[in-house]
C-alpha cells in the first residue's frame, strides 16, 4: 500500500525528522511505499495546490498526518483540502493527549495514540484484508456511525527490532540547512539520531508523565537501542545522505553508563563529532571526557531555571545549582562546549526568579543558550495546573511557535513585557553585571526598548553576515 504523510511544520525548522523517518523504515521494510508532503520549505500560499498536486499525483490509500499541539491549526486547515475518497488518520503528540478534540474533526477517520510503528503496520494489514479495526490497539476509528476507543498495546521491549529509519523521504535542505547550523558551524549536514525511548524522569512540563500514565503495565517506558545498533543507524544515515555531525536527540544519553562505554569504542571508526543532551546531575569528568574522546564537542543541559527552590518544586528538576555549575565547568574542561535551554514565563514565577536565571547564565556562561517563554501544552501537569489557578482559559489561543509569546493571564508577567524580557536577556545576561542596569531601564520602557532595538539590528545583522562569510571561506 502507498502512504503519504504530512509533516505540517509550522517553524519551518530544518531537521532529520526522527519519528516519520522511523516509520517510512518500518513501512518499507514491510513491502509498502511511502512519501511525505513537507511544508517546510513552501509559502503559505503555495501549500494548497501543491498539496492537492501531490495527492492527485501520488494516488496514496492512506494519509497520515504527524501533529504536535503547536500544529493542529494548521493540520485543520490541511485536512480540509483533501478531496480524495482516502482514510486519514493522525498521529503524534497532539492525538496522544487530545484524542477527543483530534476525533470530533470531519476530515479525520482514526486516530493513533503513542508509539506508531507496529501500529501502521497494523493498520495497513487489516485495510488491505477489509478487516474490522474496531478493536485495534493503540487506535481509535469512526465506524458505523460511532467512535470506538482502543487501549494502547505493549511497548516495543527491544529497540533493536525496529526497522532501520528511512532518511530518503526528506529535502536534502533538512541535513544541509539544519537550524543547528548556526551552533554547530564546523558542520555541512546533520544527521538527527535517537537511541532510546520514553524518559525516566517526569518534569510537569513535558508529555513524559502523561506518556508513562498512557503506558503504565504496557513494559518499560525507558528503553535503549544497543551500542551495535546504533552505530549502524549512524553508519547508514553517514551513506545515504553524507552526514558529516551527528545530533543524538535522546533527553539523556549518558545514563547507561555500560552502554555509554561500548558505544565510545565502537564509534572511533565513524570520526564524525557530535552532540547528545543530558542533566547536569548526570555529569561527571570521567564520562565526558570518554566523550570528548570518541568526538563530542557539544552538549545541551536543561537548565530550566535559576531559582533552585522553584526549580525543586514546581518543575520537578531536583539539581542544585552547584550540578549546574560543575556540569558546565566539567564539560568546558574536556572541550565539549555547552548549550543551555532556559524557560521564563512560568507559572507563579515572578520578576526576582528570573533575575535568579539571570544571574546563572552569566555565572555558567554556556557558549550558546535557548530561551522559550513556557507554553502550558495540553495534557501536562502545568498545563492542569494553569487551569485550575485560572491561567489560562480551555479554549486559549494556541501559539505555533513558543517563544512568540505568553498565553498565561500574570500580572506581574504580561506578554508583552515578557517578549521585550527574552530579547534583552540575550544581550545582557553573559555581559558584565555593570551593564544590566540599562537593561533595568530598557525592560521597563517600551519606547527606550524599541529605539535599543533598532540600534541593535544593523549591528546584528551585520555579526550574521560576517559569521556566513566567514564559513563560506572555510
Amino acid at each position: 500500500m502507498k502512504v503519504l504523510f504530512i509533516y505540517p511544520n509550522v517553524s519551518r525548522d530544518r531537521s532529520a525528522i526522527v519519528g516519520l523517518s522511523s516509520l517510512a523504515g518500518t513501512l518499507k521494510a514491510e513491502g509498502h511505499d511511502c512519501s511525505v508532503f513537507d511544508i517546510t520549505f513552501l509559502d503559505d500560499s503555495e501549500i494548497q495546490p501543491a498539496f492537492r498536486h501531490t495527492v492527485e499525483s501520488y494516488q496514496p490509500d492512506l494519509i497520515g498526518i504527524s501533529s504536535r499541539s503547536t500544529e493542529w491549526e494548521t493540520s485543520k486547515s490541511i485536512l480540509t483540502m483533501i478531496d480524495a475518497d482516502v482514510p486519514v488518520v493522525v498521529g503524534g503528540p497532539h492525538a496522544t493527549i487530545a484524542p477527543g478534540e483530534v476525533i470530533a474533526e470531519e476530515r479525520v477517520d482514526m486516530l493513533v495514540r503513542g508509539e506508531g510503528e507496529k501500529a501502521i503496520i497494523d493498520l495497513l494489514t487489516r485495510l488491505q484484508s477489509g478487516s474490522s479495526l474496531k478493536d485495534m490497539p493503540n487506535l481509535w476509528v469512526k465506524e458505523d456511525g460511532q467512535v470506538f476507543k482502543n487501549d494502547v498495546g505493549d511497548l516495543v521491549e527491544d529497540l533493536d527490532e525496529l526497522a532501520l529509519p528511512d532518511w530518503s523521504i526528506w529535502d536534502e535542505r533538512h541535513f544541509s540547512e539544519h537550524y543547528h547550523r548556526g551552533i554547530y558551524p564546523e558542520a555541512r549536514a546533520f544527521g538527527d539520531l535517537e537511541t532510546s525511548r520514553g524518559c525516566p524522569y517526569a518534569c510537569p512540563y513535558c508529555l513524559t508523565p502523561v506518556m508513562q500514565e498512557l503506558y503504565k503495565g504496557k513494559g518499560r517506558y525507558h528503553r535503549e537501542k544497543s551500542a551495535g545498533r546504533i552505530i549502524e543507524e549512524i553508519e547508514k544515515i553517514q551513506a545515504e545522505r553524507n552526514i558529516d555531525y551527528v545530533r543524538f536527540v535522546d533527553e539523556t544519553f549518558i545514563l547507561n553508563r555500560k552502554r555509554l562505554k561500548e558505544f565510545c569504542g565502537l564509534y572511533e571508526h565513524i570520526g564524525l563529532p557530535f552532540s547528545f543532551c543530558t542533566r547536569p546531575e548526570t555529569v561527571n569528568d570521567e564520562i565526558m571526557s570518554l566523550l570528548s574522546d570518541a568526538g563530542a564537542n557539544w552538549v545541551s543541559l536543561g537548565l530550566e531555571s535559576g531559582n533552585e527552590n522553584y526549580r525543586r518544586e514546581m518543575l520537578n528538576r531536583k539539581m542544585t545549582q552547584e550540578d549546574i555549575i560543575n556540569a558546565v565547568a566539567i564539560a568546558r574542561r574536556n572541550n565539549i562546549k555547552t548549550f543551555g535551554c532556559i524557560m521564563i514565563g512560568l507559572p507563579e514565577e515572578d520578576r526576582g526568579m528570573i533575575q535568579d536565571t539571570m544571574e546563572l547564565i552569566n555565572t555558567v556562561k554556556p557558549d550558546v543558550f535557548q530561551i522559550t517563554i513556557f507554553y502550558p501544552f495540553k495534557g501536562t501537569p502545568l498545563y492542569d495546573y494553569c487551569i485550575e489557578k485560572g491561567f489560562i482559559e480551555e479554549d486559549h489561543e494556541r501559539l505555533t511557535q513558543i517563544w512568540q509569546g505568553s498565553v498565561l493571564k500574570q500580572t506581574d508577567l504580561p506578554n508583552d513585557y515578557l517578549i521585550r524580557l527574552r530579547e534583552l536577556m540575550f544581550d545582557f545576561s553573559t555581559r558584565n553585571r555593570k551593564w544590566w542596569p540599562l537593561m533595568y531601564y530598557l525592560e521597563k520602557s517600551p519606547r527606550a526598548f524599541r529605539a535599543w532595538q533598532s540600534f541593535r539590528s544593523p549591528l546584528k545583522a551585520g555579526k550574521r553576515v560576517s559569521k556566513k562569510l566567514a564559513g563560506a571561506g572555510e
